[in-house]
């Protein structure tokens, strides 16, 4: 009976917004690298950019 019955949503985002908390406070210190591979990423792909658009000048 119990999959007879929809489930209440207010009751699923509560336990998702739970199980989302817990998860962050017990990874938090997978968590520490992150901003520093970003900003390396966001470096890369401006040296990209760069490199393209003075690629583009030279040949056109």
């Amino acid at each position: 009976m119990c999959g007879a019955t929809p489930p209440n949503k207010a009751k699923i985002k509560g336990y998702l917004s739970l199980l989302q908390s817990w998860f962050r406070w017990n990874h938090s210190a997978s968590y520490i690298g992150i901003p520093t591979a970003l900003e390396d990423i966001r470096l890369l792909l401006d040296q990209r950019l760069e490199a393209h658009a003075v690629i583009s000048d030279e040949f056109f």
